[in-house]
């Protein structure tokens, strides 16, 4: 009984550490975004990204270079 409490309790905690990381991914990429959005039309053309396509290319960068996640504990 004691192990399976323990089990349940470490994939909630491991479940909460998923749920902010995604969190914190999806504010980091909202702040890029935001941050391009306040370039001049000049600046993002100089960069080679149209304002139409800012979101997609921000959602893409986050694809393209995210970190595996390495796991080391075993449930």
């Amino acid at each position: 009984m004691l192990i399976t409490i323990m089990k349940l309790t470490r994939l909630t905690s491991g479940a909460f550490a998923a749920a902010f990381r995604a969190l914190w991914h999806w504010q980091q990429q909202r702040k890029a975004a935001a941050d391009l959005h306040a370039l001049s039309d000049y600046s993002l053309r100089d960069i080679g990204i149209a304002r139409s396509h800012i979101d997609e290319q921000v959602r893409l960068a986050a694809t393209r270079y995210v970190q595996p996640h390495i796991s080391t504990g075993s449930i």
